[in-house]
C-alpha cells in the first residue's frame, strides 16, 4: 500500500510531479534521480519516463496528474465540493477523535484533510477502513473542527449512533458477552434495539453494493465486516470488540441458529427484503481464535436468471452450447471453483428448454430461485433427502431434462450417468480446474472410461473475471508486459482499454463481472480417445481441433475486446503455461 505524506504547510501549493510521487511512494527517490537524468538525455517528460521504465502505471500517473490539477486550485477546506457519500466513507466517531475530514475522490485515492499528515498508523487504518488509497493534505485543528462540525449531520452520522448507542448498551466492556446473549435471546425490543439496527444496516449496504459475501471476522482490534463485491473482498467497517458478542448472536438469531453453541460449525438462512428485492442470506458459523467467524453468501434472484447474452459467452461459445444442447440424452457438466458461476449457467441453460413441453425437474441445496414450470427440489440431509436418493426419485418420476446442483459423490456421479444411459439429459456441476481434468476426476472417483465417452455430451469449464468499468473506461499504451503476455510485438504500439476509476465503480475501474469459459463439445474421435484411456493432452489436443478456446485464451480475446484488463486475467488465472 502507498505510504504517503504531508503536502506540506497549510498551503495546497503545486509540486512538481517527481515529488509529489516520491511523497505518495509510487516511486522511489533514487528511481526518481534515475527518472530525472534520463530526462536530461531525452527531453521526454518525467511521467512517461517513469512508464516506460517500469516504475509507474499509466493509471497511477493519471491520478496523480488529476490531484495535482485539482489542489492547484485549492486554498481552503472550503474550497473542495465535498459531497455526502464521501463524507460517509468515514464513520464519525473515528473522524472526529482523529481530526480527519475527507475531501474528495480521485480514482482509488481519497483525499483527507488532517493536522496528522505523517501517522502512517492512521493512513493505514483509514485506506483499510475506507478500502481507497489516502492522500492525507495538512490542515490546522481550527480549520479541522468547524469542518467537521458542518459535514457530519444527518445520514452520515446513521451507523455511527448505531455503533455508539449499542456500546452504551453493553457498558463498553468485553466482559457482558452472556449478559447480552440472555438479552437478544429473551427478545427484548428494548434491549436489541440498537443491534438489530445496526447489523440491517450491513446487511442493508451489502444489498447496496451488490455484494457477493458478507464476512463478519473477529480480530483483535474488533469484529471486521468484509464485503466480496465484484469477486475482490474488502473492509467495509470495523465495529468495537465491546458488542462484537451481540452482533455475532444477532446474526445466528437470524438464520435459526443455536445461540448457546460456540464451538460446533453451523449452518443456516433467512431472507430479508432490500428495496423491494427478496434476498436469501445462506449463512455458516464457525470458531476462530478471536471469537465466532459468520460468512453470508447473498443469493438474489435476478443475478441466477440470466440469458446466455448476458454472461459474457462469445457467438462461437453459444454456437457450441447450442449444438451440445440439441442431444437429447448425456451429461452436461459445468466446472469451476466455488463462486465461479457455475448455477447461473446451469439456469440460463434450462432457459434454452420448453418449460411446458419439457419435463424438467432440479434437486438443489439450496433453491436459489423459483422458476415457473420447473419442478424443484430442495434436499435435506436429516431426512436423508441427498443429491443421490432425490436423483434415484426423480427418474420414476419421467423427466426429460435433470438439473443436479452439484455432483458431491460417486453415487451421485453413478446414477447420474445411468440416467444418461437411460435417456435423460443431465445438467450438473463439477470442482475441476478445466474442461479435461473433468474427465480424469470422473475416472478417478470410479467412473469406467467407456462410460464417460458414451454417456458426457459436453463440459464448460469456467472462471469469473472484474469487467472494466463502462462509465470511466479509457485506453493506455501497453506496457512491456501487458504486451508479452498478449503475444504481441514488443517494438510496435497497441492501446489497451482500463478504467480510470469513478464514483460508480468506487475508484477500482472495475463493475461488474465477466465470464471465461473453456468449452469441449463429445465428438465420436474425442469419446474414443476417452474411452480407449488415452492422455489428456491427447483429448486436449483433439478439443482444440473441433473448435474448444482454452480458458486463458478466451480471457486474452477478452482483453483485445476492451471488457477486461490484462492484470485482472493474470490475478484471476495466472500466465499459464502456453
Amino acid at each position: 500500500m502507498d505510504q504517503p505524506t504531508t503536502t506540506g504547510g497549510t498551503g495546497l501549493k503545486r509540486k512538481m510531479i517527481g515529488e509529489w510521487l516520491c511523497s505518495l511512494g509510487l516511486i522511489s527517490p533514487f528511481q526518481l534521480s534515475e527518472a530525472l537524468a534520463t530526462q536530461l538525455e531525452t527531453g521526454q517528460r518525467i511521467g512517461q519516463i517513469l512508464i516506460q521504465k517500469g516504475f509507474l502505471s499509466e493509471r497511477e500517473l493519471s491520478e496523480i496528474l488529476t490531484l495535482q490539477e485539482v489542489l492547484a486550485t485549492k486554498t481552503s477546506l472550503a474550497d473542495f465540493p465535498i459531497e455526502p457519500e464521501t463524507i460517509a466513507l468515514v464513520p464519525e466517531a473515528f473522524a472526529r477523535q482523529n481530526l480527519v475530514v475527507p475531501l474528495m475522490k480521485v480514482g482509488r485515492r481519497l483525499v483527507i484533510a488532517t493536522r496528522r499528515s505523517d501517522d502512517t498508523k492512521l493512513l493505514d487504518h483509514l485506506s483499510l477502513l475506507t478500502g481507497y488509497i489516502v492522500v492525507p493534505i495538512s490542515f490546522r485543528e481550527e480549520d479541522l473542527n468547524p469542518a467537521l462540525h458542518r459535514f457530519y449531520s444527518g445520514g452520515a452520522r446513521k451507523v455511527d449512533d448505531t455503533i455508539e448507542r449499542a456500546v452504551q448498551r453493553t457498558g463498553g466492556k468485553d466482559d457482558t458477552r452472556r449478559q447480552q446473549v440472555q438479552e437478544i435471546g429473551s427478545g427484548s425490543a428494548d434491549a436489541d434495539a440498537p443491534i438489530v439496527e445496526l447489523v440491517n444496516s450491513i446487511l442493508t449496504d451489502a444489498a447496496e453494493r451488490g455484494a457477493a459475501d458478507i464476512a463478519f471476522d473477529p480480530s483483535e482490534a474488533g469484529l471486521l465486516i468484509r464485503m466480496r463485491c465484484d469477486g475482490v473482498l474488502q473492509t467495509v467497517l470495523q465495529l468495537p470488540r465491546a458488542i462484537e458478542a451481540s452482533v455475532i448472536t444477532r446474526v445466528k438469531v437470524m438464520a435459526g441458529m443455536n445461540i448457546t453453541e460456540k464451538r460446533r460449525p453451523q449452518d443456516g438462512r433467512f431472507s430479508v427484503t432490500v428495496n423491494g428485492e427478496k434476498i436469501d442470506f445462506r449463512t455458516s458459523c464457525i470458531a476462530v481464535h478471536w471469537g465466532e467467524r459468520i460468512s453470508l453468501r447473498l443469493l438474489r434472484s435476478r443475478s441466477i436468471v440470466l440469458g446466455m447474452d448476458k454472461l459474457g459467452f462469445s457467438e462461437h461459445d453459444k454456437q457450441l452450447i447450442e449444438q451440445i444442447l440439441l442431444n437429447p440424452t448425456g451429461i452436461i457438466l459445468v466446472t469451476g471453483p466455488t463462486g465461479s458461476g457455475k448455477t447461473t449457467t446451469l439456469y440460463a441453460m434450462l432457459q434454452q428448454f420448453d418449460n411446458v413441453a419439457d419435463s424438467i425437474i432440479t434437486i438443489e441445496d439450496p433453491v436459489e430461485y423459483p422458476v415457473q414450470g420447473i419442478a424443484q427440489i430442495q434436499v435435506n440431509p436429516k431426512i436423508d433427502l441427498t443429491f443421490s436418493s432425490a436423483l434415484r426419485t426423480v427418474l420414476r418420476q419421467d423427466p426429460d431434462v435433470i438439473m443436479v446442483g452439484e455432483i458431491r459423490d460417486l453415487e451421485t456421479l453413478e446414477t447420474a450417468t445411468s440416467a444418461a444411459m437411460t435417456g435423460h439429459l443431465v445438467l450438473s456441476t463439477l470442482h475441476t480446474n478445466d474442461a479435461v481434468s473433468t474427465i480424469t476426476r470422473m475416472i478417478e472417483m470410479g467412473i469406467p472410461p467407456y462410460v464417460v465417452g458414451g454417456t458426457v455430451s459436453g463440459i464448460i469449464a469456467q472462471r469469473l473475471i472484474r469487467r472494466i468499468c463502462s462509465e470511466c473506461k479509457t485506453t493506455h499504451v501497453a506496457t512491456a508486459k501487458e504486451k508479452a503476455f498478449l503475444n504481441l510485438p514488443a517494438d510496435q504500439d497497441y492501446s489497451l482499454w482500463h478504467g480510470a476509476g469513478c464514483d460508480r465503480c468506487n475508484g477500482s475501474g472495475y463493475k461488474g463481472m465477466l465470464g471465461v469459459y473453456e468449452i469441449i463439445r463429445m465428438t465420436r474421435p474425442i469419446q474414443n480417445l476417452i474411452s480407449r484411456g488415452e492422455p489428456t493432452t491427447m483429448i486436449e489436443d483433439e478439443a482444440v481441433r473441433y473448435g474448444m478456446v482454452k480458458l486463458l485464451q478466451d480471457a486474452k480475446q477478452k482483453v483485445a475486446m476492451g471488457l477486461a484488463t490484462v492484470d485482472e486475467v493474470i490475478r484471476c488465472l495466472g500466465t499459464g503455461n502456453e
